[in-house]
């Protein structure tokens, strides 16, 4: 694959990328960049390729034709937050942090204190010590979200976030992206939610049949 050149924004470039399975091409042609401080959407109806796009760009798999450069910043440190759940529930919410910032190499004392910040941050202060089990939807979101930001990432790739959380939970997750971004992050997000994308991206990309159908800026 080749490396083009790429400026000091910019935190990962696709160039021509294809991915198939079997003979089911199921991405691409797509070409795309995501620069620093930018919240890029994705939308698209089910099977459109997007959950496939974000696994190129996090290194999950290659593709099979194309190119995906990423920045030496965005090699370092790419978050990637699916749409499964990636907590353990008989943990309580600090400890699953806990957990989730130690295998992110911080020491204990750092990953006491970006706990706190993150469950206040994301209205958990009060259920911190609670088991995960007893959390609703909207509150396991948060959490999750949380886990994957133990240190922060040059680059964070969502898969819908918000999905099955309420309004207050949504509002507080998107808020804490829009924070991300103004510290210079760069950010993919795939969304289903009615309005959302237009809300919080600065542009947004429309995916069909594995290739993008059009970008609007916001």
């Amino acid at each position: 694959m080749g490396t083009a050149a790429m400026t000091s924004d910019v935190l990962c470039r696709l160039t021509d990328v294809e991915k198939s399975y079997g003979r089911a091409r199921v991405l691409g042609p797509v070409s795309l960049s995501v620069n620093a401080g930018e919240i890029l959407a994705l939308r698209g109806p089910n099977g459109a390729g997007k959950s496939t796009l974000l696994a190129v760009m996090a290194g999950e798999i290659r593709p099979d034709r194309g190119a995906c450069v990423r920045s030496e910043a965005a090699k370092r440190s790419t978050a990637w937050v699916p749409q499964e759940l990636s907590l353990y529930e008989s943990l309580t919410g600090n400890e699953n942090l806990k957990f989730w910032g130690l295998a992110s190499g911080l020491p204990p004392r750092a990953v006491a204190a970006r706990s706190r910040w993150l469950l206040e941050r994301l209205d958990l202060a009060g259920r911190g010590r609670d088991k995960v089990l007893t959390y609703s939807g909207g509150m396991k979101r948060r959490l999750h979200l949380a886990s994957a930001l133990m240190t922060t990432p040059a680059l964070l790739l969502l898969d819908e976030p918000t999905v099955g959380a309420d309004e207050a939970s949504a509002e507080l997750i998107l808020e804490m992206l829009r924070h991300l971004r103004d510290m210079g992050t760069g950010i993919v997000l795939i969304s289903h939610r009615a309005g959302e994308a237009q809300r919080v991206s600065d542009r947004v990309l429309t995916l069909e049949g594995g290739v993008i159908t059009g970008e609007v800026p916001v």
